[in-house]
């Protein structure tokens, strides 16, 4: 698009620094006095190798990416699904992986022109739900961690969910946020299908996948030992990642058992902790209305450590 300025008059630019033109083309001065100058301290015109012009990144997205990562971080205490008892919880010991908080910039070619950690925290990739006794009278295990179908589409929306987790069969609000995984708009995202979907004695898992090609609802809420309303609580999880804070991480398996054993993991509450997490990201994202992703980075599912047994916290 090509455009022209017609002046009457006299016209003068002054500015502070070097005036400098970029042109695709050829750069022509001309005047009806036949006379171009340019004037300089020492002498006039003088010629030179063109430079070229300054590259221009044109902010044309802000965006505020958690990545989930496959650094393991420590062990910790994870609440054991499928099983209800009365007097305590059974858990399980399962590793924590480090997530990271950035801050990315997109240019109008959708390059990422400017990335900024803001921060970490640590959250469990595993979802232990127990299957039943086997004939041996030994409980079998399956893991329900959510696994996408292919690793090559790993980029999600991400939601913000301003109470979660609800109270009660009336959904009393609780004073928690938690951030849910999205794909175009949808809370229903391709994912590799569980191991099975029946108990040992042939009844349903609890929450079963309607379509075992899809998750719902898969969310990066709190976890660990929580309170909320006056109770006590031990997160776990049917597919989702929680968070836990660093007082609960332990660096060996065998040290994070021990404080099941002793009774001290559940001394801190990770309510505080969570909330100042969740509070950093809102204050990111919300201002200038950034859009919101998260990324799961691979995995080798194979190698994932398996819980040798059921804790009773």
């Amino acid at each position: 698009m090509s455009k022209e300025s017609f002046i009457g008059g006299d016209y003068i630019e002054t500015t502070g620094g070097s005036a400098k033109n970029f042109a695709g083309a050829n750069i022509e001065n001309s005047s009806l006095g036949n006379q171009f100058t340019q004037n300089g301290l020492d002498t006039g015109v003088t010629y030179n190798v063109n430079e070229p012009p300054p590259k221009i990144n044109l902010i044309a997205k802000k965006i505020i990416r958690i990545e989930i990562t496959n650094e393991i971080t420590g062990y910790t205490i994870q609440g054991l699904k499928g099983l209800d008892y009365n007097f305590y919880d059974p858990a399980v010991v399962v590793p924590t992986y480090k997530v990271n908080i950035f801050y990315i910039e997109k240019n109008i070619k959708g390059e990422d022109c400017k990335t900024e950690n803001k921060g970490e925290f640590d959250v469990t990739r595993d979802a232990w739900y127990s299957l039943g006794k086997n004939k041996d009278g030994k409980y079998e295990l399956l893991n329900r961690a959510f696994i996408p179908d292919n690793y090559e589409r790993n980029l999600y929306g991400l939601h913000w969910i301003p109470s979660y987790p609800n109270i009660s069969a009336r959904y009393v609000r609780s004073d928690m946020d938690a951030f849910i995984f999205t794909r175009f708009g949808s809370r229903k995202i391709p994912a590799k299908q569980l191991r099975t979907q029946t108990r040992l004695d042939g009844k349903n898992i609890d929450s079963p996948r309607k379509d075992q090609n899809f998750a719902t609802d898969v969310m990066i809420h709190i976890g660990g030992s929580y309170e909320m309303k006056g109770y006590d609580h031990l997160g776990g999880s049917y597919g989702c990642f929680a968070y836990i804070p660093k007082d609960d991480i332990y660096s060996t398996p065998e040290l994070a058992e021990k404080a099941s054993d002793n009774d001290d993991y559940d001394d801190i509450a990770s309510n505080s902790t969570w909330k100042e997490i969740t509070n950093k990201i809102k204050l990111l994202a919300f201002e200038d209305k950034k859009e919101m992703q998260v990324i799961l980075k691979y995995r080798d599912e194979s190698k994932v450590y398996f819980p040798p047994k059921i804790l009773n916290e």
